[in-house]
């Protein structure tokens, strides 16, 4: 049986840590390592952790300093021994099968996708409206969509993901740090780049949670890191002399460029033409 290595980071999100490790404790298959990273919390991560590791030795801790969530990460996947990754954060969950399930696709594919379901915060049975996209991707034309449809169309939660440790090793594949936001995509993008398979799961195993309390989202600077994060895919596919993919990444970049402008544009056009309206029923009144 091949071990499949956990990696949770985790920032201040004590108050979801145990039941997230409860779900990997719930797999019905046993040979796994959860790596749990504390990215430098202030508030009671270790506590938590450590009882978890007394209580089952496939439980590892490790503390780092506060570096984000990709340097997280990276430490997780540096100290994993497993054959096979699943990235999990701190809150969210996990089906008792998923690890069992996910499997049978590895046999024939180096990655597998599973369905999720986003929940409101407090409420698994809540579905969050306006939250899911499919996570499936073309078993033949999957190196091309994950670039094109990414975010607007489609949408990957990592724990909706296991694949084959062999892909990041061979590859020397890690999160970019210096990136703001999107390095997960560009992470997924290089990983399907070097796969020479993928495999959708259609049931739902993994549960995505939608904390109503969490920090509103700075549009702008997720479209510059969006923005960035292409231009990293750029001068990958130029260095690996992709030019169709390289066309698609710059395709991409010019969507996220665009996204909403127009939207804008016909807005300050709105306001110009309710003006003149205006002046020109005054001027004729007068």
């Amino acid at each position: 049986m091949k071990k499949i290595s956990v990696i949770i980071p985790c920032f201040n999100q004590g108050p979801y840590l145990d039941e997230t490790l409860q779900s990997v404790l719930n797999q019905t298959y046993p040979n796994w390592e959860c790596i749990i990273i504390n990215d430098g919390s202030t508030d009671n991560t270790e506590v938590i952790a450590k009882e978890w590791i007394n209580q089952d030795q496939r439980f590892v801790y490790v503390y780092k300093v506060n570096g984000g969530l990709s340097s997280a990460r990276n430490s997780g996947l540096n100290v994993a021994t497993g054959h096979y990754i699943q990235l999990l954060d701190a809150d969210d969950l996990i089906k008792p099968t998923k690890f069992e399930l996910q499997l049978q696709d590895l046999q024939k594919a180096q990655i597998s996708i599973s369905n999720y379901f986003s929940f409101i915060d407090g409420n698994k049975e809540q579905p969050a409206k306006h939250r899911y996209l499919s996570p499936f991707l073309s078993e033949i034309d999957f190196k091309k969509e994950v670039i094109l449809d990414w975010e607007y169309r489609k949408s990957i939660p990592c724990h909706a993901v296991l694949f084959e440790k062999q892909l990041i090793d061979t590859h020397r594949l890690r999160f970019d740090e210096d990136l703001p936001n999107h390095e997960d995509w560009v992470f997924w993008v290089k990983l399907f780049y070097y796969s020479k398979g993928i495999k959708n799961r259609k049931e739902v195993l993994a549960l995505y949670r939608i904390r109503t309390n969490a920090m509103s989202v700075d549009f702008k600077l997720m479209k510059s890191g969006f923005l960035k994060a292409a231009k990293n895919l750029e001068a990958f596919f130029k260095v690996e002399k992709q030019q169709e993919l390289l066309r698609l990444t710059r395709e991409k970049h010019k969507e996220v460029y665009n996204k909403n402008r127009t939207s804008i544009q016909e807005k300050i056009k709105s306001k110009i033409y309710s003006k003149l309206a205006y002046f020109y029923k005054y001027v004729k009144t007068n």
